[in-house]
């Protein structure tokens, strides 16, 4: 259970907070609350008897929502009109929006969804806060949202989409450059969490990461050469809280969570499954910028899965590293190991008993999932591109 006070850090089961003082906010308006962070926060928010009120597009299950006896609101984001009653409150000042509403789309294709939420989404939900004069407001950005890791004891991030790879990242990017914008035109108060790759219980398998140990797992795609960090959900929640009362407005905190090589991360995950195996890589020849558009072509016509499009997260600036800020909020905070998120995330473990939905079982078979599966597919792929290719292996 999570205790929302200040001052002093304390654990209680897999959650920090910090105790010590009065929270400052009487009304908590949270978007995206049936986000595996969102459900987090609106549990452990709930638990302390803490006023929440919530914003849900109409089609959203909301019974999570009433049994943590949040106030239900509906409307979306990208929809300034129908929020509008939502950030409607009787004390403004002393009222605080949390904003984890995302889409996290790697896969390269064009989403549209993704840029009406974070971006279209996030500048609705800034001018509104603006528009009624609330206290705070408390965004979910991404670290892929900067350029490059700042310098040590760099406090002043700038956002620029031209200068970040990916549509996620973009559309974060361009978000963030909002918000701050209005932080220094504006004097808004606001503070912005952001976190690496967000993984861990709660979410399932039409996920970004559900979609990935899917095709590992059932099968068999080989994995390309690349890395990732990699943060926990209950760690981003609790740094949201954090923040929450002890950032400073305009701030920007990374949490940075574990990185992990491609390697290291798909050795977890057997670890994770009880699978006893050395993880293979794909042939550097299907991530060859010189071969690129063969080997599109190739596994199109052939209908195969394309291992780099399936692990594209890993080849997403797979050296870069962003040192943890968000201790100065949460000292001392024991981030959670891959490993663990991915044990926990195949366990189901719940938020709350009968709360939190279980996400789809991982198939576990007695035989090897990795090599049972489309093993023989994925070698032949590999010997036919190297004879295209002449035996031509340089990047």
């Amino acid at each position: 259970m999570l205790v929302i006070m200040r001052k002093y850090i304390v654990y209680v089961g897999d959650l920090i907070f910090t105790e010590g003082a009065k929270s400052m906010y009487d009304n908590y308006l949270l978007i995206g609350a049936v986000t595996p962070v969102g459900r987090y926060l609106l549990q452990e928010l709930s638990r302390e008897g803490k006023k929440v009120r919530v914003l849900l597009p109409e089609e959203a299950d909301a019974s999570e929502c009433e049994r943590a006896g949040a106030e239900i609101y509906y409307g979306n984001t990208f929809d300034k009109d129908s929020m509008r009653d939502f950030f409607k409150v009787d004390d403004p000042r002393h009222s605080v929006v949390i904003d984890v509403d995302e889409i996290a789309n790697f896969s390269g294709e064009k989403n549209l969804d993704m840029r009406r939420t974070n971006v279209a989404g996030t500048i609705n939900v800034v001018d509104q806060c603006l528009k009624y004069k609330l206290g705070r407001l408390v965004y979910l950005s991404s670290a892929y949202a900067l350029g490059t890791p700042p310098a040590e004891g760099e406090t002043n991030f700038h956002f620029d989409r031209t200068k970040v790879d990916g549509d996620y990242a973009k559309t974060k990017a361009e978000a963030s450059a909002y918000l701050m914008e209005k932080i220094s035109l504006n004097k808004f108060n606001a503070v912005l969490l952001l976190p690496t790759f967000i993984m861990g219980p709660g979410f399932d398998k039409d996920s970004e990461m559900g979609r990935i140990l899917n095709k590992y797992l059932e099968k068999g795609v080989t994995p390309v050469d690349g890395g990732h960090a990699f943060v926990d959900v209950r760690d981003v929640a609790a740094a949201l809280i954090a923040i929450t009362e002890d950032g400073e407005r305009g701030a920007c905190y990374i949490i940075s969570g574990e990185y992990k090589s491609t390697d290291e991360f798909f050795t977890d995950v057997c670890e994770a499954h009880g699978i006893t195996k050395s993880v293979k890589q794909a042939s550097r020849l299907v991530t060859s910028r010189k071969l690129a558009k063969l080997v599109d072509t190739y596994y199109k016509l052939s209908r195969k899965d394309n291992p780099k499009d399936v692990y594209a997260l890993f080849r997403d600036r797979p050296d870069t590293v962003f040192a943890n800020t968000v201790s100065d909020v949460l000292p001392a905070a024991p981030a959670k190991k891959v490993v663990d998120s991915l044990k926990d995330y195949k366990a189901g473990t719940p938020i709350e008993e009968e709360i939190i939905m279980r996400p789809a079982a991982m198939a576990e078979t007695a035989a090897d999932p990795v090599e049972a599966v489309a093993a023989d597919d994925q070698a032949d792929a590999v010997e036919d591109l190297s004879d295209i290719a002449g035996g031509d292996s340089e990047e």
